[in-house]
């Protein structure tokens, strides 16, 4: 189980980044989303989905930490400001 979760967000050029780490045990290297669906992890898939409805994108995976899950959101500002685009 994670014993720390960080949260960060920030405008990055014309993107806001939201980004949550965890350190637990992580997902292994290489997992596809149609594995996570296959595996029942509609959560993660459906966020995904979400997110590109709207224009955004989500990374999953270690994101640079030596283990942990990192899930990354880069929705560019534009949505913001024009919601149906």
């Amino acid at each position: 189980h994670p014993t720390r979760v960080d949260v960060s967000a920030g405008v990055h050029g014309d993107l806001l980044r939201i980004s949550v780490y965890d350190d637990g045990r992580g997902l292994p290297p290489g997992t596809t989303l149609e594995q996570l669906r296959r595996a029942g992890h509609f959560g993660l898939v459906g966020m995904v989905e979400r997110a590109a409805s709207v224009g955004a994108r989500i990374r999953i995976g270690r994101g640079g930490h030596p283990q942990g899950t990192e899930v990354r959101l880069e929705l560019p500002l534009a949505a913001l400001t024009n919601p149906t685009a």
